[in-house]
């Protein structure tokens, strides 16, 4: 029974949190202004590298399953992550909204096999290329990386399989354009003021003793 109650306080925290972080970024794009185009000299030595699309796609589901890793390794990270994830998701998309951001990518108006076509629908559900700067796809990942990090119980392969898989996504990021450098910057140091920073307040605190006594 305690299984299936503890499966139950997975499932709605962690899918409920991502699929509500997910409208909420597209019900953004309606307050959105007019957007800026950012990059850098840098991002042009980037190459455009289309086969790391499945990297980039595998986002959603591998960290669904990561999520998973740490509630089962360790309950507390578990929750210090969801409610940090929360208050980065607060944060960037109130800069999507202030400072909305978009960037120059490959137009693709054709594809001729497998890789060429899932690029293409990727970039046309995500059409136009707003609300770049922080990147989502690297705040999750970061917060990850730095939950299983956290983790000391966790075995190593498991441990590096999800440092390793998480950075590549965070790669792929910039290898299908869909980001910039200084998006994967500011994401950085978003995960890094919420995990690290944010975490040793006392509304944090709050937070993580309510979530504790429902789990």
């Amino acid at each position: 029974m305690k299984k299936i109650i503890d499966l139950k306080f997975y499932l709605i925290t962690a899918i409920g949190l991502l699929t509500f972080s997910g409208f909420f970024y597209f019900f953004v794009k309606l307050l959105e202004g007019d957007p800026i185009l950012i990059g850098s000299t840098l991002d042009t030595y980037i190459p455009f590298l289309p086969i790391f699309i499945y990297i980039y796609n595998i986002w959603y589901p591998f960290n669904i399953l990561s999520l998973y890793f740490i509630f089962k390794d360790n309950a507390n990270v578990y929750i210090k992550t969801i409610i940090s994830l929360v208050f980065c998701f607060i944060i960037s998309n109130s800069i999507f909204i202030l400072y909305p951001t978009t960037v120059n990518r490959p137009v693709i108006n054709s594809y001729n096999n497998i890789t060429e076509f899932i690029t293409y629908m990727t970039f046309r559900i995500d059409t136009p290329a707003t609300r770049c700067f922080p990147s989502n796809h690297c705040i999750l990942c970061f917060i990850i990386i730095f939950s299983v990090l956290a983790i000391k119980n966790m075995s190593k392969w498991k441990k590096s399989m999800i440092v390793a898989i998480n950075i590549l996504i965070i790669l792929s990021t910039l290898f299908v354009k869909q980001h910039i450098i200084y998006d994967v910057i500011g994401s950085l140091i978003i995960t890094v003021i919420c995990f690290y920073i944010l975490s040793r307040f006392k509304f944090f605190k709050y937070l993580e003793k309510k979530l504790v006594s429902v789990s």
